[in-house]
């Protein structure tokens, strides 16, 4: 891969890592209770723990992508970024234009999600 494309790819990983790791240093707590709530307190708990769901569900994409993203960046340290790792095939850019953090060409994602279904849909059937 041509140093100078490796190089601006490198500063998005950089980039969107930052951004989750500011998003994600922003997340506010929630204070324990000091007194038994009130009929109107317990909606606000409610629309409180609703929103906490929310933001745990947000919170563990931004940590998935985050990992992602620090892979890209060790593959990119040691060489070995841009290449599928199930067929040894190289990543096309265009891929990696759209997603930086790919792991796979788009044949062997496809297959790879393919069995994930299948895995699924076999724990569904049990």
């Amino acid at each position: 891969m041509d140093g100078n494309w490796l190089k601006q790819i490198k500063g998005l990983l950089v980039e969107r890592s930052l951004q989750i790791e500011r998003r994600v240093g922003s997340a506010s707590s929630i204070a324990p209770l000091a007194e038994v709530p009130t009929h109107s307190e317990f909606v606000d708990i409610a629309q409180t723990l609703e929103q906490l769901g929310r933001d745990t569900s947000l919170a563990e994409q931004d940590r998935r992508e985050w990992i992602s993203i620090q892979r890209a960046l060790n593959k990119i340290s040691h060489g070995s970024f841009g290449v599928c790792e199930e067929c040894d095939e190289e990543i096309p850019k265009k891929r990696i234009l759209v997603l930086p953090e790919a792991r796979y060409c788009a044949d062997c994602q496809a297959r790879e999600e393919r069995q994930h279904a299948k895995m699924f849909q076999g724990r569904l059937a049990s």
